[in-house]
């Protein structure tokens, strides 16, 4: 910002006015009285300093000078380093804390893994067990033992007396005392009560529901289906290394020998996806169930690669 200064009266200007704009105060023009000798007219001279294109009227320097020099001299005003050093902190010390709590949780865990065609009894700290069915992945926090997350997978819990939380999916499932089942398939998740009664609950959505011996409930996507009898028989049959069927589509039991095994059954047909099913299989043996699909005659089993059998429509 520039101070032109015509008389008396400053004048303030941004750079680059000075081409648009030139600042000059004529002088005012008096009719002389009689006898009155006329005074002479005050003449306008450039200033040596000035930027070019601007014209200063005659006006006191000393004055001008001063009041450049305080300008020029203006302390500019700064925040306090400490003001600033104490709002940095204030923003990173709390994101500083949250990381370092979810580091030391996350290494606190204890990760537990079955491979394909595999199962393992898991004991749990101060009592009860985890039975990890085929390729299932849960984990258990070092300073809660008794709170178990099922990543994938299905496991029978046996309290032994101990209370024992399930997180899986979206849900929490609680049980004081007795046995239950989690399965978890994607985000699809199923709770079974075999012994003694289990609480299901969504946060979420504020959804719960409590099953008794007997009883199952499947949830996921925020949604909490109703309660259901229970399929004992084949709640009772995985953990002995038995598919046990009772008039499912041929579908549902391709998936699940498919979990025991790396040699994969194929439906070649989509009509034989529907095709109702019963018997008590040995899981991870697809051969075996292949051979004894073939020989109720409704269909055909052709192995067309080492771990690959394809199942197609029986020939009349």
């Amino acid at each position: 910002m520039a101070r032109i200064y015509a008389d008396n009266i400053v004048f303030l200007m941004r750079p680059g006015e000075a081409s648009r704009r030139r600042v000059e105060r004529a002088p005012e023009t008096r009719t002389p009285r009689s006898g009155e000798q006329a005074a002479p007219a005050r003449r306008t001279i450039p200033d040596a300093n000035a930027p070019l294109g601007y014209s200063h009227t005659l006006a006191p320097r000393t004055a001008v000078r001063d009041e450049v020099r305080q300008c020029e001299e203006a302390p500019v005003r700064r925040a306090p380093l400490l003001r600033v050093l104490l709002l940095a902190a204030a923003c990173v010390l709390p994101m500083a804390a949250l990381t370092w709590r979810a580091v030391a949780h996350q290494a606190s865990l204890q990760h537990y893994t079955t491979a394909i065609g595999g199962q393992r009894t898991l004991p749990l700290p101060g009592g009860g067990s985890a039975l990890l069915d085929t390729a299932t992945s849960v984990s258990v926090a070092a300073d809660a033992p008794h709170a178990v997350t099922l990543e994938r997978g299905r496991v029978q819990f046996d309290t032994s007396g101990r209370a024992i939380v399930v997180h899986a999916g979206d849900g929490i499932v609680r049980a004081a005392a007795g046995r239950f089942q989690v399965s978890r398939l994607s985000d699809a998740v199923r709770v079974t009560a075999l012994a003694g009664a289990v609480t299901v609950q969504l946060p979420a959505s504020h959804e719960q529901v409590t099953l008794r011996p007997g009883q199952q409930v499947d949830y996921g996507y925020g949604r909490l289906g109703g309660v259901e009898p229970a399929d004992l028989a084949a709640a009772r049959g995985w953990p002995r290394g038995e598919l046990v069927f009772h008039h499912r589509s041929l579908a549902e039991l391709v998936a699940a020998m498919n979990r025991y095994s790396d040699t994969r059954l194929v439906i070649g047909d989509a009509a034989l996806r529907n095709l109702p099913v019963s018997g008590v299989f040995d899981a991870g043996d697809p051969l075996a169930l292949a051979q004894a699909l073939q020989r109720s005659r409704l269909l055909r089993a052709v192995q067309v690669a080492p771990d690959e059998i394809v199942l197609q429509p029986a020939a009349h």
